[in-house]
């Protein structure tokens, strides 16, 4: 399984990530304290705290067993050893392979019921379902983006879903290992971006801003990119940070509107 998987995430020279259409906002934590509980005691604080939600249908993958998925994430910036990145704290998923490949980087990876990205007149609504509940629903909305603080607008204007690394725990979501991985774009590709504001409701242990729209983004992706890890850090770690879901072991029922 291991050389399948090495196979199927670091082999490909065209991408094993061909076309996708994902959903995506940032904001800072309404409740600092639950980001910091939910950061595992190895990884530090930022130097600015942001939250980061998205929801993706995975169109085209390459190559079998690999097929069309979804997912959706909460991620928290956090700090190692100098270096930032984002901390996938949930990344459910809707096939079993896809589950599989994550938790070989360290990704915490479960099966959802179902996610859904569709166009709803007028507006794109992402929904996540799990252990026959909704999880998450995001509606989105093109427009005017609201200003942000300095710091945060590059983020805003940002075309690509993933520009910056991300790190992860092995055992997944206990260590002690930390790992770094990043997306590499291996083929010649195209990003287009529709910037807008987008609700979130969900239950997600006081990490979510429900009370009021936030700036959004929907990145259209074709072309080719690997997911790619980097040099192997290893520390001590104390013990490990609260699960935010339990691990649902409901298989997936897909649909979507793309």
């Amino acid at each position: 399984m291991r050389r399948l998987l090495n196979w199927l995430l670091y082999a490909q020279t065209g991408g094993q990530f061909r076309e996708l259409v994902g959903l995506s906002t940032h904001f800072a934590p309404p409740d600092v304290s639950a980001y910091r509980r939910y950061l595992p005691a190895s990884l530090d604080m930022p130097r600015h705290p942001v939250v980061k939600v998205f929801l993706i249908d995975y169109l085209k993958v390459s190559p079998w067993p690999f097929t069309r998925y979804q997912e959706w994430s909460v991620l928290l910036r956090a700090a190692h050893h100098g270096e930032e990145g984002w901390y996938p704290v949930t990344m459910p998923v809707t096939t079993w392979i896809a589950r599989q490949g994550g938790h070989h980087l360290g990704f915490p990876k479960y099966m959802a019921d179902s996610i859904e990205l569709v166009d709803a007149n007028g507006a794109i609504e992402g929904r996540a379902y799990a252990a026959g509940r909704l999880d998450v629903t995001m509606t989105f909305r093109e427009g005017r983006v609201p200003s942000v603080p300095a710091w945060e607008r590059s983020s805003v204007e940002e075309v690509r879903l993933f520009p910056d690394n991300l790190v992860t725990l092995k055992p997944v979501g206990v260590g002690p290992d930390v790992r770094w991985v990043r997306f590499e774009e291996v083929a010649t590709s195209s990003w287009d971006v529709q910037r807008g504001m987008v609700t979130i409701q969900g239950d997600a242990g006081g990490l979510l801003v429900q009370d009021r729209p936030l700036a959004a983004s929907v990145h259209r992706f074709r072309g080719g990119m690997n997911l790619v890890p980097l040099d192997l850090d290893t520390v001590p770690m104390p013990p490990s940070a609260p699960v935010l879901v339990a691990l649902p072991a409901s298989g997936a029922d897909v649909t979507s509107a793309w």
